[in-house]
């Protein structure tokens, strides 16, 4: 299935095969950029322990968009696709969900079950892709995905089988890429990787406002907004990391929010089967 909606990052990624995602997402698995310590230390307690700081710290709308949306369904269950390492994951078995994660990287899904083991958690976890869900019709509350399937061969056929697992009544809560974000406009007048510094995702696709609203016709009582609004530092090194964290995330998080929110990093998209 070939998209229509949406714009790629970059040039050459319409070649780009979901074997060569599967290979990125499995040497780099999201999050791990955000651990600076000996690499051989992933997966340990004390891994898990830094970066949940990191990512609660710098991420505190993650986890509000998770609490509001468990409490529409108590006790529901809940399919994160992409689960990657498994944080989000994490807070929706917190807030009494019951959770499965799908991961495209065995070695995602590795991490995810050694942080729900430190954490002393339980979860399904499943290996497969976004575009082949290995679940009947009808089978979740909840299916959310954030910020994962802007990088797929193909979001639309995604999408639609989030549709095909969601009961009816259920909601999808997916966050992608915004095409209008900061952070887009600086990797692009930075000629840097928006990824992992060493090497870039091969599909990096990105929305507006009007492509959600056709990329999730079937659905009804769709919500769209703006994530991501404050701009975070980086754990890069280098002369552009520094000009960014000491210049461009202070500066930009002084600007008030009414203008801040029209250029958030993602787009978020609530919507109802």
């Amino acid at each position: 299935m070939a998209d229509t909606i949406g714009t790629y990052l970059w040039k050459g990624s319409d070649n780009k095969t979901i074997e060569q995602v599967q290979k990125y997402w499995t040497d780099n698995v999201n999050t791990t950029q955000f651990w600076t310590g000996d690499p051989r230390k992933i997966g340990t307690a004390e891994f898990f322990e830094t970066v949940s700081a990191f990512i609660k710290k710098n991420y505190p709308h993650r986890y509000q968009l998770i609490e509001k949306e468990a409490a529409k369904y108590p006790g529901g269950t809940v399919l994160e696709v992409g689960c990657g390492a498994g944080w989000e994951l994490l807070h929706w078995a917190r807030c009494g969900m019951r959770p499965t994660g799908l991961d495209l990287s065995a070695a995602a899904l590795e991490l995810a079950q050694k942080n729900f083991e430190h954490n002393k958690l339980e979860a399904d976890f499943k290996h497969g892709s976004a575009e082949e869900l290995p679940f009947d019709d009808n089978s979740f509350n909840v299916v959310a995905s954030l910020g994962v399937l802007h990088q797929t061969e193909s979001t639309q056929q995604a999408v639609s089988e989030v549709y095909r697992i969601l009961k009816p009544g259920g909601e999808a809560v997916i966050t992608l890429y915004y095409k209008y974000s900061w952070k887009i406009f600086l990797t692009k007048l930075g000629k840097v990787n928006f990824e992992f510094s060493h090497e870039d995702a091969p599909i990096t696709r990105l929305y507006d406002k009007q492509n959600l609203r056709e990329l999730f016709a079937a659905f009804k009582n769709v919500d769209i907004f703006l994530d991501y609004i404050k701009a975070t530092t980086t754990p890069r090194h280098g002369f552009l990391a520094g000009l960014f964290n000491l210049v461009f995330v202070p500066a930009y998080n002084l600007l008030p929010t009414f203008i801040r929110k029209h250029f958030g990093h993602a787009i978020c998209v609530v919507a109802q089967k």
